[in-house]
This record gives structure tokens, sequence and C-alpha cells, in this order.
């Protein structure tokens, strides 16, 4: 099969497969991680997964899955390193295994859209159309449109692409992408008219037979690996799943607490003597202050994400414990042991860098008017919207962007309302922006501007720390 013909009708759910190894996002989710790995061990795993994305770049896939997967036994738990792996596993054919893979990254980061699609697609080719359309099911409302679309197509529902796929291609902005992947969904739907009128637009006449007869054999393929396989230009091979080394492990959070209890033993005979016993007891009340001061900051940024508790960082589930569990393990008078001077300790807590943070909206340019939009999600509800942006502002660092806000109505779906970024004048200055979000493991794509006005609520984020 033609692999340039495969590659101009993929749309960039399945382009982004053969451009992974290359992508920033991939540094993003390792950018808060919390491990008790060596650094020698984390210097190697770096470097073995550099290794690995050079010899991705140049088509050599065998060796950057061995590479990838002597990564991610290094650092089981990188969010980054994973998405590789699948990804590699995905072009070297191996689906069962890049099934588990997406699905290991899906532990780690809840909110990876694009995870959920690769995942979905993998789920196809070994016959789980069923989990597949559930996964995307969940996926609807917020991956991007051309690529959705295709999923479903690709998972046997064709007329659910086409009433997603139509709408976009009309929409201002369209890309060729777009209309291409409507057109093959039109070919997988049996209706070869609206899939050579719309394959038409951007292919040369030469080339359109051709098109038509690549889309005629995935359209009927002799297994479902077979499709997705001739899709993604790659070979389906024999595949035993993921080695039992580089299965992803749940954290353990058992052995802090334990050794933690240990220095209970030690305060009961200091407390008794009368002179020293106002002294403690005033230890006890400074630390106490001083545990009462420090917590909120730990605290915003564990509580956070529970808002929006389908969009929880990675660094979370590892973060969390480490803070929480030695704190209740002490007894109040070791406490004031350990803190003999909390006085001190106080006044460093309260030192909140609150000025530079009201300085944040310094990037408030963004939110005039402009003639692109970055759009960063669609909800059912305008309700849906703003609890997108309490999780959006602070994750992607929009914090000096004003949201916008539109309502659509979809064929067959019903009405949604979109959550962009507005005042671009240019679309590479838009780009740099989704850029940044798909950098920190979001999804968004780049359109005219339609219709999107500023929100009531926008001001109740003004100001709040990114």
């Amino acid at each position: 099969m033609n692999r340039m013909g495969i590659k101009f009708a993929a749309s960039s759910l399945v382009l982004a497969t053969t451009m992974v190894a290359c992508s920033p996002a991939i540094e993003a989710g390792r950018a808060g991680l919390v491990t008790a790995r060596t650094a020698k061990a984390d210097q190697d795993a770096g470097r073995i997964f550099a290794d690995a994305t050079e010899a991705g770049k140049t088509g050599d896939y065998a060796k950057a899955l061995d590479l990838a997967e002597k990564a991610v036994a290094l650092a089981p738990r990188d969010v980054g390193y994973r998405m590789l792996l699948a990804d590699l596993y995905m072009k070297n054919g191996r689906f069962q295994s890049a099934a588990t893979t997406f699905g290991d990254v899906l532990s780690l980061d809840p909110a990876n859209v694009r995870a959920g699609l690769q995942a979905a697609l993998a789920e196809v080719a070994i016959g789980r159309g069923d989990v597949a359309l559930a996964r995307l099911d969940s996926l609807a409302a917020t991956a991007p449109a051309g690529d959705i679309g295709l999923a479903y197509a690709l998972a046997g529902q064709p007329n659910r692409a086409i009433s997603i796929l139509e709408p976009a291609a009309r929409a201002a902005g369209a890309t060729p992408r777009i209309r291409q992947n409507l057109a093959l969904a039109y070919a997988f739907a049996g209706d070869w008219q609206k899939a050579r009128a719309v394959a038409a637009q951007d292919v040369s006449p030469a080339d359109l037979s051709g098109r038509l007869q690549q889309w005629a054999a995935l359209a009927s393929p002799s297994a479902p690996a077979d499709q997705i396989a001739g899709l993604l230009g790659v070979r389906p091979v024999a595949d035993s799943g993921q080695p039992v080394r580089l299965a992803l492990a749940p954290v353990q959070a058992d052995n802090t607490a334990f050794a933690a209890a240990e220095p209970v033993e030690a305060p009961a005979p200091k407390a008794e003597p009368a002179p020293a016993a106002p002294s403690v007891q005033l230890a006890q009340a400074d630390v106490a202050a001083w545990e009462s001061a420090a917590t909120p900051a730990v605290a915003t940024d564990v509580p956070a994400p529970s808002v929006i508790a389908d969009t929880p960082p990675p660094v979370l589930p590892e973060s969390a414990p480490a803070v929480a569990a030695p704190e209740p393990s002490f007894a109040p008078a070791v406490r004031a042991l350990v803190n003999p001077e909390p006085a001190k300790v106080r006044l460093a807590s309260i030192a909140p860098i609150a000025p530079p943070q009201r300085l944040a909206p310094r990037v408030a340019s963004s939110g005039g008017e402009g003639r692109f939009v970055v759009q960063i999600g669609a909800y059912s509800s305008p309700a849906g919207v703003e609890r997108a942006w309490a999780s959006a502002y602070r994750r992607y660092g929009l914090s000096g962007h004003q949201p916008r806000s539109t309502t659509v109505s979809i064929p067959g779906k019903g009405k949604f309302h979109r959550l962009s970024v507005a005042g671009f004048e240019s679309h590479a200055d838009a780009s740099k922006i989704c850029a940044s979000v798909r950098a920190h493991g979001g999804a968004c794509f780049v359109r005219a501007t339609a219709g999107d006005a500023p929100v009531r609520w926008a001001s109740r984020y003004d100001g709040r720390r990114a």
C-alpha cells in the first residue's frame, strides 16, 4: 500500500504516532515526577530515552523500541517514557503491548487525551471494539473533532464519525486532514460518491483513483489489526504482550508510615520534670502553629486537581503520600524536640509571595479580540466550561489569558459550549499557546474566531496562582 497516501489520509491522531519520538509533550510528562530513583539511574534513563528518540526519528523503530523498554525499566512511573514506548509498540505492529502500555499511561495521567485515542486504536486492532467505543465515548467532548471522528470510523461507527466530521469540515479554518478523514468515513460507510467529492478537494485528479482504491482495501480488512496496520503503514506481528518486567506496579505508601512510628518511645520521660513542663508546652503550641501555617502551602498543590477529578496531574499519586504520611506518626513532644526554634519556622512559612502572584496577568494582551483562538474543550453545559477553566488556567499556565466561550450545535449530538483562549492575530501566535497546552498533556487546536465571547465568571480567576 502506498505509504504517502496513507500518511495523507490519516489525521493528527495517527500522524502523532509517527512523530511522538521528537514531540516536546514527552518532556512534559516527566516535569513533576517524584521518585526515589538514584541520580545515576535517572540520568541513564534520560540518556537512553534521548537515544530512542533519535532512533525513532530515523525510522529505526526496532532499535528505538529496545531502547525505550530499557528507559521504562529504569523509570517505570515516568509518563513520557511509557508514552514513547506505547507509540513504538504501535509502530512495530505489537498492538497488544501497545494497548497495555497506553493503559499504563492513562493510569499515571488520566487526562492524557492523545493516549486515550491511541489506546482506542490499539484496542480496535486486537478485536476489543466494544472497549474502544466506550473509551471514545468518554473522550467525545474533549478530543479534537478530526481525531475522534477518524477513531469512530476505525472502530466501526462511520455514521457517527460523519456526524462529527461534517460540521468540523464546514467550519472556518477546517484543514485538509479533517476533510480527508471525512472522505474516509464516507468510504467506510459505503458512500463512495461523497467520498470522491470530498477527497477531490485536496487530492489531485491523477492521485484520486489510487487514493480511493487504498480506502477500499482499508474498508474491507481481513482482520481488525489489518485496518489499523494499513493506516499506520506497519505490519502486525505476533505479540505476547508487554514484558512482565515493565508492568506498572502500584505505589507502595505503607513503608514510610511504619518507619515513622519508631520515635514514639522517647517523649514520655522528657515531659515529666516540673521545670521543663512549661517549656515543652510552649514548644508544642508553637509547633502546632507552624503546622497550621505550613499545611495550606502543601494543600494547595494536592487538593486543587480534585476539583476536576478527571484531570489529575501524574505527579499527585506519588507526591501526596510523601508529604502526608510522616506528619501524623510523630508525637507532639518529639516534634518540639525536632523543631527547637519554631518561631523562625513560623516566620518563614508566613512569607507567601503574594505580590508577584498578583502580577500574573502580565500576558493579558491575549485577552483582546483577534482572528484566531485556541480551543481547549467543548462541554455540555456552561458550568462545565467554568470547571474546565478552573483546571486549565492552572495546569496549562493560562492565568494571563482571558477565557472565551461560544455555543455550537452538532447534528445527532446536541448543543456544546466551547472553551477557548482568544486574542491572536496570527495562526502562528495561537499555535505557540496550543503547543504549550499539549506539552502539559492537554488537547487543543487552533481555529478562526467564530462568535467566541467573554464570560462573566472570568474575573473570579484573575490574579490567582497558576
